[in-house]
C-alpha cells in the first residue's frame, strides 16, 4: 500500500471520528428520548434510555445551548420518567416537581412556546394531583392550571390534538366545586371541552379515553363503554407506545368496573 493511499485512509478515518464526536448533547438526548420505550414489559419500562436522555438534555441546558428546544424535551422527559418509569410516589413527585420548577421559569422566558407551556402544565397538574386534589384547590394550584391552560388555548387550540381542550375538560370534571373556595368546575364545560378535543383529533386514544371517563363519571355508562371499546381496539402509536398502552390499560380497567 502506497504512503499516499495510507494517508488518505487515515485522514478519512479521522474525519469520521470528528463527525461522530460532533454530535451535540441535545442530539444524543433526542436519540435516547426517541427510543425511550425500547425495553419494556407491558407497562414496565426500563429506565436506561430515559435516564440517558435526561442526562444529555441537562448537560446541554447547563452549557446554555439550544436552550429552548432542550427545555421542551427535558420537560417531556421528566414527565415520562415520573408517569411511566419510576414506581414510588416519592420519586414520581420528585420528577414532576423538577418539571414544574423548570417549566415555571421557562414559560416566562419563552412565552410563545406551546410545547414548553403544555409540558409545564402536564408536570404541574400531576404534581398537584400527587399532593391531593383538595390540597391543590386550597393552595390555588387548580386555578393556576386553568389559567395557564387557557393561555395555551389562546396560543393554539389545536396544538397536540387539542391538548388544551382536553386538559380543561378533565379539570372541570375532576376538580370539585367547593362553595366560597372554587366555583368554576362544571360538568357542562367539561363535556364541551372534551368534545372540542375530539373534534380536533377524533382518532386520539387519549381524547377518546378521557371523554369516556367523563361519561362514566356522569353515569352515562353505555356511551362510555362504546368509547372504551374503541380505545381497546385501537393500535398504539410506535412513537408514543407506552403512553397509548397506558390509556388502553386504563380503558380496560374502567370497562371492567362499569360491567361489574
Amino acid at each position: 500500500m502506497s504512503l499516499v493511499f495510507r494517508l488518505i485512509i487515515v485522514s478519512f478515518l479521522g474525519l469520521g471520528t470528528t463527525i461522530c464526536s460532533a454530535q451535540s448533547y441535545f442530539e444524543k438526548g433526542l436519540d435516547y428520548y426517541n427510543n425511550r420505550a425500547e425495553k419494556h414489559e407491558e407497562l414496565k419500562v426500563d429506565s436506561t434510555n430515559i435516564n440517558q436522555a435526561i442526562f444529555y438534555f441537562e448537560k446541554e441546558l447547563h452549557e446554555d445551548k439550544n436552550a429552548e428546544s432542550v427545555t421542551e424535551f427535558l420537560l417531556k422527559s421528566y414527565y415520562y420518567k415520573a408517569a411511566f418509569v419510576v414506581r414510588s410516589k416519592d420519586e414520581q413527585k420528585l420528577f414532576y416537581k423538577k418539571g414544574t420548577e423548570l417549566g415555571e421559569k421557562s414559560i416566562t422566558t419563552y412565552p410563545k412556546n406551546k410545547g414548553i407551556l403544555l409540558w409545564y402544565i402536564a408536570n404541574f397538574s400531576k404534581y398537584g394531583e400527587a399532593n391531593g386534589i383538595i390540597s391543590s384547590v386550597k393552595e390555588g394550584l387548580a386555578d393556576k392550571i386553568k389559567r395557564h391552560t387557557e393561555q395555551l388555548l389562546e396560543l393554539d387550540a389545536s396544538f397536540e390534538s387539542g391538548a388544551a381542550h382536553k386538559i380543561l375538560g378533565v379539570i372541570n370534571y375532576k376538580v370539585p366545586n367547593i362553595p366560597f373556595m372554587i366555583t368554576w368546575p362544571s360538568k357542562e364545560k367539561a363535556e364541551e371541552h372534551l368534545k372540542k378535543a375530539l373534534a380536533v383529533n377524533p382518532k386520539s386514544i387519549s381524547n377518546i379515553y378521557y371523554y369516556a371517563e367523563f361519561l362514566s363519571e356522569v353515569k352515562r355508562k353505555e356511551e362510555a363503554k362504546i368509547l372504551l371499546q374503541k380505545v381497546m381496539n385501537t393500535s398504539p402509536r410506535k412513537e408514543a407506545l407506552i403512553e397509548d398502552l397506558y390509556d388502553i390499560s386504563m380503558a380496560k380497567k374502567l370497562i371492567d368496573k362499569l360491567e361489574n
